[in-house]
């Protein structure tokens, strides 16, 4: 049996002549403090890591690495996954720069706008329906009231858009709290930082539907940020960081028994003219992927960047639920999360395409036909 050469060098770990940098590997533990160990869903606080962490103590058995860091904290490291990753570097993709821009018929915001509530009966009215489309198209997200109990509402809303998307969690599907029917974050009670689903899916999902159908106890608001928003400010004040948040692609996963998604795409993602068509960030879901030796620290400090800025409690918007009220919103543009809450929360609700979206949009004549 032949085994690893690995040693310290500064604030790296060396495997096997490959220099790994500690501030990417303290952050990719895979032993059960890392990560969830049935849905690898990340436990460690990502944002908390000191840029300078540094190993100081490392060790080899049964297969694994063992290392001591300086923050106090240990990490265990399948020997094979890093053998693959140090062999597979990713480095950002090269094209000309033109910067990153967002379409003009936005209305961006960076604090939290007024909340317009639309009455579910708009789903039946093509006139009462068009202030609603048109506030979603402005701001990515519109708000309901008064929508009956079950799934129908959902349906009806959804028809207006598309048509519900089947994935892992159903069609229309149910959110009970505590059901735990789904091994995921979003199940829990406990705060969930503001994030984009479907990072692990090649199509995420274009827009999200929500409808509350019992709520006890206290807490639990949706919490939306404006994505698009905060990739503009991030373009103004850290050029060179959002540029590299167009070219690097970030990977992830969803793992439950009998499922095991990939899939990959750039936190900002931009047409080929630069204009930012969409933003992907989950740290939940984010799978190892070993930057380029030269590229490391900036992907780093560029990610977590991004997220300061974007999970600012300045940009918030608070939604309040009760029973009857309903939430769409687009998650190509907007981050969602969700404060921590005591008793029981039930939603039904379905995803959406994004591209039927756009063509509601155009249907709506807010953007221009193509032919």
């Amino acid at each position: 049996m032949t085994f690893p050469t690995v040693l310290i060098d500064g604030r790296s770990v060396v495997l096997d002549g490959h220099d790994i940098p500690g501030r990417w590997l303290r952050d990719h533990g895979d032993d059960s403090v890392s990560l969830n160990p049935d849905t690898k869903q990340r436990l460690v606080d990502t944002f908390a890591i000191p840029s300078d962490v540094a190993p100081v103590a490392v060790a080899v058995s049964d297969g694994r690495l063992e290392v001591d860091w300086s923050d106090g904290g240990r990490t265990s490291h399948s020997i094979p996954a890093l053998e693959r990753l140090v062999v597979t570097r990713r480095a950002p993709e090269t094209r000309p720069s033109f910067g990153l821009t967002v379409d003009d018929d936005l209305e961006l915001w960076s604090s939290a706008p007024d909340v317009s509530w639309f009455d579910v009966s708009c789903f039946d009215d093509d006139a009462a329906w068009q202030p609603a489309i048109e506030h979603m198209y402005r701001y990515g997200w519109v708000a309901f009231d008064g929508a009956e109990l079950g799934d129908a509402a959902s349906a009806r809303l959804a028809a207006r858009i598309g048509y519900p998307r089947s994935c892992i969690f159903g069609t229309l599907w149910n959110m009970n709290s505590g059901s735990f029917e789904h091994a995921d974050s979003a199940y829990e009670s406990g705060n969930l930082d503001v994030h984009t689903d479907g990072t692990y899916s090649h199509d995420a999902p274009g827009t999200i539907i929500f409808a509350q159908q019992r709520k006890t106890g206290e807490g639990g608001d949706s919490v939306l940020v404006d994505g698009f928003a905060a990739a503009r400010d991030f373009q103004v004040a850290e050029p060179e960081a959002a540029d590299l948040l167009t070219r690097y692609s970030v990977r992830a996963h969803y793992i439950e028994p009998g499922v095991h998604l990939v899939a990959e795409r750039p936190p900002l993602r931009v047409d080929e003219c630069g204009v930012l068509q969409q933003v992907s960030f989950n740290n939940y879901d984010r799978s190892p992927l070993l930057p380029a030796v030269e590229v490391v620290d900036d992907v780093i400090e560029a990610y977590n960047a991004f997220r300061a800025l974007f999970s600012n409690p300045d940009r918030a918007l608070y939604h309040e639920w009760k029973p009857g009220r309903m939430l769409v919103f687009d998650n190509w543009r907007c981050f969602h999360g969700r404060t921590e809450f005591t008793g029981d929360r039930h939603f039904t609700g379905c995803y959406t395409n994004h591209e039927d979206l756009e063509s509601t949009y155009r249907l709506a004549g807010l953007t221009p036909p193509v032919l």
